[in-house]
């Protein structure tokens, strides 16, 4: 049996290629809102300069605190951009589409309240191709 011990994190920030990737997509794009989904913690968390969003649909928001080398922290802290952290309850499965609907429509909601003015989407991801 071979195993491979993987670090858990780079060496020092923007250390690793996938990193280097997300930052420089980051950088390009210039995001009003950074989504992240995880799960399965079943919370929602937040990070960021703004108010957070309270709940988004079922999830209560719950933060999980700050973690060098977290999308949270980095996009949160350092660069000041609002990171909404979606942990599902189970992995590879998506909530019901009611749930999705209204997870959907709270964040709308949220984003129409915090973000600036022309920040917010008026259509679903799928609705625009991506």
């Amino acid at each position: 049996v071979q195993t491979c011990a993987l670090p858990i994190s780079g060496r020092q920030p923007l250390s690793e290629p996938e990193s280097v990737w997300l930052d420089r997509q980051i950088r390009e794009f210039r995001p009003d809102l950074i989504v992240s989904i995880h799960a399965p913690y079943g919370v929602l968390d937040f990070d960021g300069p703004i108010p957070a969003p309270q709940k988004i649909g079922g999830l209560v928001l719950e933060p999980v605190g700050v973690y060098p080398g977290s999308l949270g922290n980095y996009g949160g802290l350092q660069m000041k951009l609002p990171v909404i952290t979606i942990e599902l309850r189970e992995a590879g499965r998506l909530p019901p589409a009611p749930e999705v609907q209204r997870m959907w429509s709270d964040m709308r909601q949220w984003m129409s309240r915090q973000l600036p003015p022309g920040a917010t989407a008026q259509s679903t991801p799928a609705q625009r191709g991506g």
